[in-house]
């Protein structure tokens, strides 16, 4: 094993959160080791709205420009759309500006922007490389992908902490001032610290209350397709009702590519290739004769409200999912992460460098 290192914040998990409390730690000047398990980001959409606030801490960070040149074309309309199915009938359209337009709209106060950044509709498949190959080039962040985090101890001035490579499984052990845990709901962190989730993790509805299960999706053409049917302008979101299924999906890159949700019946199993494709040509329906293909999917439970009963103990704090689950629409997980590691990384930056006491680490 290789000898023990040292550092003063060590952060578990490089999801959004724990990517941001890296940029708010290493723009300060504070020495902090990510320790992320995934070697690549996920080639699965999570979230999908990053709301004005978050936007706001991106460009204090340096990141907006980048981030805001991802995702859907500036000329895309961002406009949330209601269908019977998407071969079917337009039921509703919530019709809503591109981001080039809502720009205009901002600097001369005009339209429904009130905001200094404006919400951008992209998903974190494509925000979440950005902020990794920024946290990379830090002066005083280690980020180590691919490795994972055994165990840790708080011995009350210090947090003792073993890594191990996934690859290789060569291990380290560091010896940090703070650990922070934004190792999403299945944290180790938070598990070993004893501190358990409060709130309702039950609720059953007809949608976004259960098991719902998320596609990747790539369909060569639907626009041309829906323009075909006299459906013009295009929309960032698209919602189907209908008795066999109902579903949302958005756009991801303007062209070809969507995620598309839908929850699964109380008697389906975890759907196969074949089971994911068939859920979604019923929320296309017969007129929409056009190619699908499923490029991933996965299962995911929504109608959570939880919080954990403290935001950590001693030394060691959580972050993100590790500390409260929401259902995730509007994005509210990943946005309320990047609140938390801005709200957390500002104090322990001040803490670490005397500016402020410990005292400060308990708001």
């Amino acid at each position: 094993m290789t000898p023990n290192a040292v550092t003063q914040v060590l952060i578990v998990g490089g999801g959004p959160t724990g990517l941001t409390l890296a940029h708010e730690l290493g723009l300060r000047g504070i020495q902090a080791v990510l320790i992320e398990d995934k070697a690549e980001p996920s080639q699965l959409p999570a979230a999908n709205a990053t709301q004005a606030r978050t936007m706001e801490h991106f460009r204090r960070l340096g990141l907006a420009d980048a981030i805001r040149a991802q995702g859907l074309p500036p000329d895309y309309p961002t406009d949330v759309t209601y269908w019977t199915r998407y071969g079917g009938h337009e039921l509703a359209r919530f019709a809503l500006p591109a981001s080039r337009d809502a720009r205009i709209d901002v600097k001369t106060l005009t339209g429904s922007w009130s905001a200094a950044e404006l919400p951008h509709r992209c998903s974190q498949l494509y925000i979440e490389p950005i902020l990794r190959a920024s946290a990379l080039v830090l002066p005083t962040v280690e980020c180590r992908f691919g490795w994972r985090v055994l165990s840790f101890e708080d011995h009350g001035d210090h947090v003792s902490v073993l890594v191990e490579c996934l690859k290789t499984h060569a291990r380290q052990a560091f010896r940090a001032d703070y650990l922070v845990g934004c190792d999403g709901p299945r944290s180790l962190v938070r598990k070993t610290l004893g501190i358990v989730y409060e709130g309702d993790a039950q609720v059953e509805r007809d949608f976004m209350g259960g098991q719902m299960h998320a596609m990747r999706l790539r369909l060569p053409t639907f626009y041309e397709r829906m323009a075909q049917r006299g459906v013009e302008r295009k929309a960032w979101m698209y919602w189907a009702f209908n008795p066999e299924r109902r579903a949302f999906m958005c756009a991801l890159n303007g062209v070809d590519e969507f995620v598309f949700h839908t929850q699964l019946k109380a008697h389906q199993s975890e759907p196969t290739d074949e089971d994911a494709r068939a859920m979604v040509l019923a929320a296309l329906g017969p007129q929409m004769h056009i190619e699908v293909e499923v490029m991933a999917h996965r299962s995911w439970k929504a109608g959570l409200t939880l919080v954990a009963e403290r935001y950590g103990r001693g030394r060691v704090y959580l972050a993100g999912d590790a500390v409260h689950l929401f259902t995730p629409t509007g994005g509210l997980g990943y946005n309320t992460g990047v609140e938390d590691a801005v709200n957390l990384g500002w104090k322990l930056a001040h803490v670490l460098q005397g500016a402020a006491a410990p005292v400060l680490l308990d708001t």
